[in-house]
């Protein structure tokens, strides 16, 4: 039994090279649907990591409330976030761990030799913010209003070059001169475009001391105790701040809270949508390369037709001749997808490479687009075979 089906194979194997024009031909469709069933589905892995990992850097356990002083159709006044609210927060709320206000404004900086215009956050450490050089101000410089600040490679760049800032006096405005404590990690680019790296933090306090805020503060950063109290922490803050505001029930908030999680949620959710079409466009490309090994095969039948009625002749069963072109079906789709596999990985790792992507794939969705394109190509060659089973000897006999 094991001798005959090696015959089959090598049979198959045999027509398959002395066609080499046909067979390059057919296993080139199926190719090129496996890799790049394979590369879709690595190009949306990728892109979806890189966009997560985006969100990864805004923070994981941190939400945020806003001021809505900008709204036209909030029916009162609504009130700008203050330190009232600050210290409510603190002292309602039962999920949060700390409170951080935040003001931010475009502000000039110089130093001895340059000057340069960044965004200057007031502002106090919650976020995962890894130091490249230096350290960050704590809690003792947010309540002394510390002249210190910590800045961003693109300020540090901008400013001094290549020498090191930690150390340097830069003055941020018209009048105030801080001290660079530290310089932050890069972080590169936010999926809006905007360059994380160009930022300058000081203390909240000093920037309300030096600088003013005369709307409050632009952004309430909270960070909650564990992450899986994150949503309770969003749904606890809204009463806490309306009682804050004194807004009666009849008033919508003058505020709205968020967090990256949501954004990170929904960037995720769109991501796997685009990943799903461009894995069916890629699956269309298998269907395209199985319609190719379907007429491939039917042109050799037509050709072979003699061939088949003098093996009927000599006593091969229809079964057997099913089987024997069959067997030529599953060699060429097999080589092809595996051909395919090679290419698809290729083309996965070039692209991630380039784009600063995850490379790799996993063995499991190429073991499932190898055998997938196998199947195409096998289910495709069914009705050729099915043809070539059912001809009548004699009159593939008289075939010319």
């Amino acid at each position: 039994m094991r001798r005959a089906r090696s015959e089959i194979v090598g049979r198959a194997v045999r027509t398959a090279i002395r066609n080499p024009g046909r067979s390059t031909l057919t296993m080139l469709g199926l190719a090129i649907g496996v890799a790049a069933f394979i590369a879709m589905v690595s190009f949306g892995t990728g892109a979806r990591t890189a966009v997560m990992q985006q969100f990864e850097i805004l923070g994981t356990r941190v939400a945020f409330i806003r001021s809505n002083t900008s709204r036209r159709d909030f029916g009162g006044s609504p009130k700008p976030l203050t330190d009232s609210d600050v210290e409510a927060l603190k002292r309602d709320a039962m999920t949060i761990e700390r409170v951080v206000p935040r003001t931010t404004e475009l502000r000039t900086v110089r130093s001895l030799n340059a000057t340069y215009s960044t965004e200057v956050p007031g502002f106090v450490k919650v976020r995962e913010w890894s130091i490249l050089t230096g350290g960050m101000f704590d809690d003792t410089d947010v309540q002394n209003r510390a002249k210190v600040a910590v800045i961003g490679v693109t300020v540090a760049r901008e400013l001094f070059g290549r020498a090191d800032p930690v150390g340097q006096t830069v003055t941020v405005g018209t009048n105030l001169p801080c001290k660079i404590i530290g310089v932050l990690a890069p972080k590169g680019q936010a999926t809006s475009g905007r360059d994380m790296d160009d930022i300058l933090l000081i203390p909240a306090t000093t920037f309300a001391a030096f600088l003013g805020m005369p709307t409050g503060y632009h952004e309430l950063q909270l960070q909650v105790r564990d992450i899986g109290m994150l949503e309770a922490a969003m749904l606890e803050v809204v009463p806490i701040m309306r009682r804050s505001h004194r807004l009666s029930e009849a008033e919508p908030d003058d505020f709205r809270t968020g967090s990256p999680i949501q954004a990170a949620a929904a960037a995720k959710l769109v991501s796997n949508i685009l990943t799903g079409l461009l894995m069916g466009i890629a699956a269309v490309s298998l269907l395209v390369g199985g319609i190719g090994v379907m007429n491939i095969q039917l042109v050799s039948v037509a050709e072979r037709t003699q061939e088949i009625g003098i093996r009927s002749a000599i006593g091969a069963s229809p079964r057997q001749i099913l089987v024997q072109f069959l067997s030529e079906a599953v060699v060429l789709s097999f080589t092809g997808s595996l051909v395919g596999v090679l290419l698809g990985w290729l083309m996965s790792y070039l692209v991630a490479q380039a784009m600063g992507w995850p490379g790799g794939v996993p063995v499991l969705t190429m073991i499932g687009a190898g055998l997938f394109g196998t199947s195409v190509g096998v289910a495709f060659g069914y009705l050729p075979a099915r043809r070539a089973a059912r001809l009548e000897p004699i009159e593939a006999l008289r075939h010319e």
